[in-house]
């Protein structure tokens, strides 16, 4: 199986997570440390999850809504995830699970095409005035830039 990953578009302030590969709580935890790390944790996060391998837990899919709403809404930049045209009733049934228990605490929405994600996301950083400048979309190329250093 291939690996999930990130990349970040600093001067669109955008995260895109993509790949075929395990979706868990530790891949999750690496990701938000790199983005605290990092300073990213303002950006607009795409999730296009639907080649992922999703293995959580009720425990991990609790642990990952406490840690979520302890974030401000106001600071952490808002989620979209891309669960595909025909997703697995699993990855829906925990988007929307996870949607559903963070409630009004974070800016997130699923979605079945990454365009309307990225449309979305594009109107939420013009909303929040999250950036000066107009925010836009780099070109659709699937990246792994997970690699330490990047």
């Amino acid at each position: 199986m291939g690996t999930m990953g990130w990349t970040i578009y600093g001067a669109e302030g955008l995260v895109i997570v993509r790949g075929v590969g395990l979706f868990d709580l530790s891949f999750i935890s690496s990701f938000e440390a790199t983005m605290r790390a990092k300073g990213t944790v303002g950006y607009c996060k795409l999730f296009d999850l639907h080649r992922a391998d999703i293995q959580l837990s009720s425990d991990d899919l609790q642990a990952m809504v406490a840690r979520t709403r302890s974030y401000s809404a106001t600071t952490e930049g808002p989620i979209a995830i891309v669960v595909g045209r025909t997703p697995p009733p699993l990855l829906v049934d925990m988007a929307v699970l996870l949607k559903h228990r963070m409630g009004d605490s974070r800016r997130l929405r699923l979605f079945t095409e990454e365009t309307d994600a990225r449309e979305w996301l594009s109107s939420e950083s013009a909303a929040t005035g999250l950036f000066r400048k107009p925010f836009r979309f780099p070109f659709m190329a699937v990246v792994n830039d997970s690699r330490p250093g990047y």
